[in-house]
């Protein structure tokens, strides 16, 4: 009986056990290192790659833009993406965008990684 028991309960634990994503998290303050859900997708910034974004304060001729290396958690796997702020990416069945990244570029330049906070959307999807 102990063991009928215990088979029953497995199902239930391993429901609660698979859920490490967290998909609660709002994408549109996601962080270096935090998987978040999308609107489909669930993508995990994991390093900044370029931020030349014009410094706060300071008439710029270009704007500037912020490319993040990203993972996609995907069922077979994560696959790496490049997200650029000036360009949305295809992703599944849509379209990712990093629609806005905080904070503002300083005078001096230089952001501490884990002060980075990103906007992501996915227009797409069935």
């Amino acid at each position: 009986m102990r063991t009928f028991t215990a088979l029953l309960s497995f199902p239930i634990l391993a429901g609660c056990i698979s859920l490490p994503i967290a998909q609660s998290q709002d994408p549109s303050n996601a962080r270096i290192g935090q998987a978040v859900y999308v609107d489909g997708p669930v993508i995990k910034p994991v390093a900044v790659i370029e931020d030349s974004r014009c410094p706060a304060e300071v008439q710029c001729v270009w704007p500037g833009r912020v490319r993040i290396k990203a993972l996609w958690m995907r069922a077979d796997g994560p696959r790496e993406l490049l997200l650029a702020s000036d360009q949305p990416m295809a992703v599944a069945d849509g379209m990712m965008t990093l629609s806005e990244v905080r904070p503002v570029r300083p005078k001096n330049g230089k952001i501490d990684a884990s002060k980075y906070r990103f906007s992501l959307s996915f227009a797409g999807g069935l």
